[in-house]
């Protein structure tokens, strides 16, 4: 069993030898939310016991290289910030400037409220 992501959701993918075709066939056992990645009853009556154990430790994994990477990010940001401010600096007439800008400042405005909502 492999696990592919798809945006917001984890399919889990079971690999079959096809005698007919002589090669291996893939086919969608089930999938679930990244967010929330919780095997429901009826996904779990689909797997094997072996499938099952891979399923929760591939999860497992996933949530916490998650963590590891928002913990990362969090630690460095100051440090990226100021890279970043330093580019912004340098740039004349960048074409791309209203893109990448208009995608930071949202971002930079739910972090503000989040780190307000933790500090007050």
């Amino acid at each position: 069993m492999h696990f592919r992501i798809r945006k917001n959701v984890v399919q889990f993918i079971r690999t079959t030898y096809d005698p007919e075709l002589k090669r291996p066939k893939a086919a969608v056992v089930g999938r679930i939310p990244l967010e929330n990645p919780i095997i429901s009853k009826d996904l779990r009556a689909k797997l094997t016991e072996e499938e099952y154990v891979q399923a929760c430790a591939w999860i497992e994994h996933e949530q916490r290289t998650t963590g590891l990477r928002e913990e990362l990010a969090a630690r460095t940001l100051a440090e990226t910030l100021a890279a970043a401010n330093r580019w912004f600096q340098r740039q004349d007439n960048l074409s791309e400037l209203d893109w990448i800008t208009g995608s930071i400042l949202p971002e930079l405005q739910l972090l503000r409220k989040t780190i307000k909502r933790v500090i007050d």
